[in-house]
């Protein structure tokens, strides 16, 4: 029972070797509070993600489970705000709120980083209840989650953006103290923009999402709803397409016919709700589309936030349609997304670096190395190895790229020789074999 759960369930991820981006957040988190600071002005992320992390090692380990249970609790907190979104915005009953509830909590990317010892489910939990509070007129908590937030990631501008917006645009009366509350967190927000901009750092960035191709644009609503991306080693490529296809079309007949019913049904709540997430589930990611023909920034995972927005408006838009069609669309829904699951659960498989780099340490003796080939190894490996003996061989700093965590690597861990006999190097390849070297 214990097997299957742990290799045919996304509880797989919980247990998996860390990949290079988790073990950049732990080798960041564990250093101390001034360092995390500096190092992240020059990084892709704000730092309070990690700061959370540097106390949640201290309290509870750095093992992979413990890593990634912080994702887990943030993970559950949105899914509470969800609930409280059915409840006390959608006025759906209590009962009802359970109901659909299901389909919220199997979302294929939410659960996937739910288990990941990244920043991404803490954006979410604070944009999520940033526009719950937003609504609710709640501003002490409104600002909390906000600023919060904004140093977590960056995207989070966005969120206050679309919110400016839907004052503008939609909001008759208290517009100055939305505007107010918006402006303070930016205010708030604005030292360490300008801390992170006196870095440099814009200036030399190198990045490899790529421009969006014509299937991201056709099926805009399945991305967002399923987080797909197509890494370069899964062999579904295919399958796991046409199961994004046909989720844009249930998805896209989903909110068509929920427009026509609401617009059959207008009231107080819908001409206000409606385009609240319209604006925060469509309007942000077709804009960041748009951008990303410039400069590309689209990419599921940086949208998570956007996925909670959208699948509220599917369920709001589904409680609208009449049962008879309503419940087919419902299962044929359900079967997807956990098809589609379950694939995932396949693809995104992480290469087990634990495995390997435990079978050099029972080799290696105290003086040897372990050298990586290639640079996207370098972070994960010495989460398993003893780190001041990892290196990255063959290679010139100016080589390395910056999105693969540069600021954790020092220059002096690059390196072109080989150790002087009885000290070994073990030479990691990026296919998982290694061979064992030295000069006589």
């Amino acid at each position: 029972m214990l097997l299957f759960l742990f290799t045919k369930t996304p509880l797989l991820y919980f247990v998996q070797s860390l990949w290079r981006d988790e073990a950049f957040s732990y080798l960041l988190s564990k250093k101390n509070l001034l360092s995390i600071v500096v190092l992240t002005a020059k990084d892709f992320n704000p730092p309070f993600y990690y700061l959370i992390l540097h106390f949640w090692i201290r309290l509870f380990g750095g093992s992979e489970i413990a890593l990634r249970s912080l994702s887990l609790i943030f993970y559950w907190a949105t899914i509470y705000v969800i609930f409280l979104f059915f409840q006390n915005i959608c006025k759906f009953s209590f009962k009802k709120s359970l109901t659909y509830l299901p389909l919220v909590i199997i979302n294929p990317i939410l659960v996937y980083y739910a288990f990941e010892t990244r920043m991404y489910t803490a954006l979410t939990f604070f944009a999520s209840l940033s526009f719950y509070a937003f609504y609710k007129k709640k501003s002490r908590l409104y600002l909390y989650s906000s600023i919060l937030g904004l140093y977590t990631h960056y995207f989070m501008i966005f969120v206050l953006m679309v919110q400016l917006i839907f004052i503008l645009l939609a909001e008759k009366r208290k517009k100055l103290s939305h505007l107010k509350n918006i402006f303070i967190s930016f205010a708030v927000f604005l030292p360490w923009l300008i801390y992170f901009l006196q870095q440099k750092f814009l200036s030399s960035l190198n990045f490899w999402v790529e421009k969006p191709k014509l299937f991201t644009i056709a099926n805009l609503l399945g991305l967002i709803y399923l987080g797909h991306e197509a890494p370069g080693y899964t062999t579904n490529i295919n399958l796991l397409e046409k199961i994004v296809f046909w989720t844009n079309l249930v998805l896209i007949s989903i909110f068509i016919l929920g427009f026509l019913s609401i617009k059959k049904k207008v009231n107080k709540n819908n001409k206000r709700l409606f385009p609240y997430l319209l604006l925060w589930s469509i309007f942000i990611p077709v804009s960041i589309l748009l951008l990303s023909f410039i400069k590309p920034l689209f990419l599921p995972r940086y949208l998570i936030f956007v996925t909670v927005g959208f699948l509220i408006l599917i369920i709001y838009n589904l409680d609208k349609i009449n049962l008879i069609l309503r419940i087919p669309l419902i299962v044929v829904l359900l079967i997807l997304t956990l098809v589609y699951q379950k694939q995932q659960i396949s693809y995104r498989q992480k290469t087990d670096t634990r495995k390997i780099v435990m079978e050099i340490r029972s080799l290696a003796k105290k003086n040897d190395r372990l050298y990586v080939t290639n640079e996207l190894d370098f972070l994960k490996v010495q989460y398993y190895f003893p780190e001041n003996q990892v290196y990255i061989f063959g290679k010139s700093y100016q080589e390395i790229p910056d999105f693969v965590g540069k600021i954790l690597i020092p220059s002096e861990r690059i390196i072109n020789n080989l150790p002087i006999y009885p000290n070994k190097a073990f030479i990691l390849n990026s296919d998982g074999s290694y061979e064992i070297k030295a000069v006589y």
